[in-house]
This record gives C-alpha cells, sequence and structure tokens, in this order.
C-alpha cells in the first residue's frame, strides 16, 4: 500500500488493542448507545486507521461503506458525512468530559478531517503508547505531524479567506485572541469541570420502568434513542443525557423527561412527563394513542420522536417556554431575550437582547450560541438608527462598523468554534443574503437544515429566503410546516407564508395566514395587512396599514423600493408589492 501524508501507516498489535479496548468503552456509553449512526461512523474510520487504510477516510468512502449510503451518493450536494463529523466531535468531547475522563486512550477527530487521532494517558496504556512511538518507523510519525499541521493551516486559511473576501484588508471578522480553541465544538455548551462556562438547558431523559414485554421494551429503547437524537440537534438551546432507571438526580439537571409505555392487547400506549428539578413541578404529561405493536413502523416511531422532541424544545415549545418564567442560567436568560426580540420585533427588546448577548461573549468567547445569536440579532440594526450601545469594551470599535459586518464577523466565530451548529448557519445564511450573496446563502440554509431539519426557526427562515427570492414554489412548504410545528411563532413565519401564498395566487393558504397578521402591529405585519387589504379591493384598510407602517419605519415612505431592498426581497417581488399597493413609480 502506498502511504501518503493522511495515512501514518497500520498499527502494531498492542496499540491497535487498546484502541480497540478504548472505542469499546464509548460505543457502550449512554450517548453512542442511543446513537447507532454516530457508532458506526466512529468504528468506521478507528478501523480504517488502524489498518492502516486512513487514506481512504474521504466524504464519500465514509458515507457509502460507513453509513449506508447509496453508490451514486454526491458529497457536495449531500452534507451528512460532513454534518454527522461535527455530532461525533461533540459527543466524543462530552464523553471524555464525563464518563470517560479516566480512559487509558482517548479518540478525537480534529476539524477539518476525518482521520481520529489518538491520546494516550497514564497506566498501561501509556506504556503501551511509548513501545508503539519508539518502534514505528521514523517516516510515519512525521507523515502524521505533517497532516495535522496541514489540517490547522487549511481550517485557518478557509476562515481568514472568508474574513478577507467579505470584510476586506481593514477589519478582521473575529479576535483570535479573544477565541478559545474549538476543539469540542463548544456545541450545546459542553464543558468539563475545568472549563465551566455558561450553560443551556439541561435536560435528562429517563426511562423509570422497563417493560416486562421484550417487543415493548425494544420499542421504547428505539424511540428513546430517536428523541436523543432529535433534540439534541437544537444545540443553542439545551443539553440531553439520559439515564439510567437507578440514577440519582443532580443540580445539573434542569429538567427530567420520563417516558413509558403500556402493552395492552397487543396494542402499545406511550406516556411521557416533565418535571422541573429545581422545584418538583410537573410541567407538562401526555400520553399518544394506542398503536398496533405488530404495525408499527421504524418511519412511524422516528416521526413521533421528531414531533415529540419539536414540541419540547423548539425556541417556543414546552421547555424554552417554561424556562422563560425563571431561566437557570444567565446564558439561557439571552439567548431566550434573542428568540423573544425576534419574536415581536420590538426595538426596546432588541437593544436589550443584543446587550446580552455582547456581553455574554465578552465574558466567553467560546460559547458558539452567544455568537450565532449575535450575528442574527446585529441583522436587526440594518438600515436602521440603531447602534451598538454599551458593549464594553470593544464598543467604539464595534459602533464604527456597519452591523453587516459585524454580524459576518460574529457568524464567521460561530461556525468555527461549532462547525456542526445548525444556528451558526442560519446566521450566515441571514448575513449572506442581505449583503446579496444569494446562492451562498441557499447552500448555507441547507447546511443549516441538514444539522437540523426539525427547528421551526430555521425552516420559516429558508422558506421566507426562498420567497423575498422568487421563489415561493420552494419557500411555502417550509413556512406552512414551521407555523405547524410551533404554536407560538413569530408573525414573519404566517408574512411570508402568506406572501407566498399571495405570489402563487393560492387564495386559500393566504387568507389564513393573513388572519394571523390581523391583530399583530410589527413592520412586516402591516405590510401584509396592506398587502391583504388591496386585495380585497379595501383602500381604508390599506391607507390605515401603509399609515402605521410609514410610523414605523420612516423609510418605507420616503422610498418604498429602497425599504424592500434592505430586506433582501428581489426585484421582480418589490416590483410585485409596490403594484399591488400602488406605488410604483411611473
Amino acid at each position: 500500500m502506498t502511504e501518503g501524508v493522511d495515512d501514518p501507516g497500520r498499527l502494531d498489535v498492542r496499540a491497535a488493542a487498546i484502541i480497540r479496548a478504548g472505542l469499546d468503552r464509548v460505543l457502550v456509553s449512554d450517548a453512542f448507545r442511543a446513537a447507532p449512526q454516530l457508532s458506526a461512523f466512529l468504528s468506521f474510520v478507528v478501523e480504517r486507521t488502524v489498518e492502516g487504510r486512513a487514506a481512504e477516510l474521504k466524504g464519500y468512502t465514509i458515507a457509502v461503506e460507513g453509513l449506508g449510503r447509496p453508490a451514486d451518493f454526491n458529497p457536495q450536494l449531500d452534507p451528512i458525512v460532513r454534518v454527522e463529523a461535527g455530532r461525533l466531535r461533540r459527543a466524543l468531547a462530552q464523553y471524555y468530559a464525563g464518563d470517560g475522563r479516566g480512559d487509558p486512550v482517548q479518540i478525537s477527530m480534529p476539524v477539518g478531517g476525518y482521520v481520529p487521532v489518538f491520546t494516550w494517558f497514564g497506566g498501561e496504556g501509556n506504556r503501551v503508547a511509548t513501545e508503539f512511538t519508539d518502534e514505528a518507523p521514523e517516516p510515519d510519525r512525521r507523515t502524521a505531524r505533517r497532516w495535522t499541521h496541514l489540517t490547522l493551516a487549511a481550517l485557518a486559511l478557509g476562515l481568514l479567506a472568508l474574513g478577507w473576501w467579505y470584510l476586506g484588508p481593514a477589519r478582521e471578522p473575529v479576535r483570535p485572541a479573544a477565541v478559545k480553541p474549538a476543539a469540542s465544538e463548544q456545541a450545546a455548551g459542553a464543558r468539563s469541570d475545568a472549563l465551566a462556562g455558561p450553560s443551556l438547558l439541561r435536560v435528562a431523559i429517563a426511562i423509570p420502568n422497563r417493560p416486562s414485554d421484550p417487543r415493548l421494551a425494544d420499542v421504547l429503547r428505539r424511540f428513546s434513542a430517536l428523541l436523543v437524537d432529535a433534540m439534541a440537534r437544537f444545540d443553542d438551546l439545551v443539553t440531553i443525557k439520559t439515564l439510567p432507571p437507578e440514577a440519582v438526580l443532580s443540580d445539573e439537571v434542569d429538567y427530567l423527561l420520563e417516558i413509558d409505555a403500556q402493552g395492552i392487547d397487543g396494542e402499545a400506549e406511550g406516556l411521557g412527563r416533565l418535571r422541573s428539578v429545581r422545584d418538583g413541578r410537573i410541567v407538562w404529561t401526555a400520553s399518544s394513542s394506542r398503536t398496533s405493536l405488530a404495525a408499527l413502523q421504524e418511519g412511524d416511531l422516528a416521526e413521533m420522536a421528531r414531533r415529540l422532541a419539536t414540541r419540547l424544545t423548539e425556541p417556543f415549545g414546552i421547555i424554552p417556554a417554561d424556562a422563560r418564567q425563571s431561566a437557570p442560567s444567565p446564558a439561557i436568560r439571552c439567548i431566550l431575550k434573542a428568540f423573544d426580540a425576534r419574536r415581536v420585533m420590538l426595538p426596546e427588546l432588541h437593544q436589550a437582547a443584543r446587550l446580552c448577548l455582547a456581553q455574554l461573549v465578552e465574558q466567553d468567547p467560546g460559547f458558539y450560541p452567544g455568537w450565532a445569536h449575535l450575528a442574527i440579532i446585529t441583522l436587526g440594526e440594518h438600515g436602521t438608527a440603531a447602534a451598538p450601545q454599551g458593549d464594553g469594551p470593544h464598543s467604539d470599535t464595534d459602533a464604527s462598523r456597519p452591523p453587516l459586518d459585524r454580524s459576518l464577523a460574529a457568524a464567521l466565530t460561530a461556525i468555527r468554534l461549532a462547525p456542526s451548529g445548525a444556528r451558526a448557519y442560519q446566521a450566515m445564511m441571514k448575513v449572506l443574503l442581505l449583503r446579496g450573496a444569494t446562492d451562498e446563502a441557499i447552500q448555507m440554509g441547507r447546511e443549516a437544515q441538514a444539522r437540523n431539519p426539525y427547528d421551526p426557526d430555521i425552516l420559516a427562515d429558508v422558506g421566507a429566503l426562498y420567497v423575498r427570492l422568487d421563489r415561493p414554489l420552494e419557500g411555502l412548504p417550509l413556512l406552512e410546516r414551521a407555523t405547524s410545528l410551533s404554536v407560538a411563532h413569530s408573525p414573519r413565519y404566517d408574512f411570508y407564508a402568506f406572501l407566498g401564498a399571495y405570489l402563487i395566487g393560492a387564495g386559500k393558504a393566504s387568507e389564513s395566514h393573513a388572519a394571523m397578521l390581523a391583530t399583530d402591529t410589527s413592520q412586516l405585519s402591516l405590510l401584509g395587512q396592506a398587502l391583504k387589504a388591496a386585495a380585497d379591493n379595501d383602500p381604508e384598510k390599506q391607507a390605515k396599514a401603509i399609515a402605521q407602517l410609514i410610523e414605523k419605519a420612516p423609510l418605507f415612505g420616503q422610498d418604498p423600493r429602497a425599504f424592500l431592498q434592505r430586506r433582501a426581497f428581489a426585484p421582480s417581488v418589490i416590483d410585485k408589492i409596490l403594484s399591488a399597493l400602488g406605488l410604483s413609480k411611473p
């Protein structure tokens, strides 16, 4: 076999045995037993590396041979390998920060590649590793070091190139001295005791009563694994852990979700209960309708788990809604403020959320959710008179930079810290759209969806992107799904769903979404009310809505086309809106 820079060569027998034993310890942990795809990914890359075939670890090979994708898999169109690699890095970091802290060998996967790295610590593992290193051919050791250096250099150059392209030589998208290393991707606030930092909502999932029926027990186990996977994707809101039946709750958990199943005459009935650990309150309970065990398909089980995960965990779901009453940490308080500011779109809430997030990332520059939400909330200043105030040490510098530049810098930092974080890519999508880079924005939207296809906020923003680009047939289904999944969603979901239906002439759909806008007085809702009144030939209501809109956004009265351009509406959509409102210039 020809060795390349990605291939350090076959490991000796003793080192391979220690690594495989370490792999087994990881695979039997709760986190990996609940995530079979992550287990398959890790097993595949470790075995190929141990066998001296690390050079084969490319996206296509991992997808087809490791994850079971078909032979026509295209890694340029399907980001599954990148997404799962990010999740794997996060899961490994969490494992070694907890149950695996004392393991003699630790497995990691540097950002920028798929070849695992093995680190030995003390005990027998250290002695074997030393023997292996001494016996290994010198060229192989140099090759391994060169590969690591090349990977890190490529990652750094990629980030610098992107920042240089958008911000120009006079500006720096991130402050490197302030940002901590992101080996664990900082996702979901997972920190070791030595790196304690901002914490998100900590949720434990438990099965208190294991069914005696083996079939029912297997269904419950599979459902639990699917639920953990879906909830963990909301990694800017929650951290998820599973608890064995005998485990004792600690103050490291904010909410306990208990799931159970009962078998009755060949049918299964699911039960769920969410409890606040801090005060013992029952926050939510529910039961599912009976389902035949014989007829229950894996797809049905997955859909039930995903819907429950979304209902509990999405930004306006049951857990965040309860946390709004008394947030358990300053970090989650800031993030919920950001969601609320975007929901009601009031300037004072926007300013409070932006200030809170700026202080949060000042205190902990390695906290990815803070950067992602800061990027999104700062976009609200684009095209307005709002300016940052009181950010702390960097306020003067930030105030002199355009909002789009500050948003881009924050989004770049979020992606650097958490390449698998869906919210980071959502932020980048929104920034690039407003900067006019529509193709890149669409790609970032796809990346965000791939990382969390269950988040209504991401679905709504990607759908809104398509509607603004005059591609309503692509955007409307996403917006319809977002509005159905989130009961307390932002009115902007309904505005873009209304506009998408309006653009394709879907009267019934536009009517239902217009009704949701009727009592809201945000800028987009008033624009929707004016369009609806124009369609209904009601000039009085139309004039009233436009007058209210001008009061809130004077730019619309001065130059309605500029108002819409600043929100990245395509020229064809702008023409249709202004024509419908009778505002087109001759």
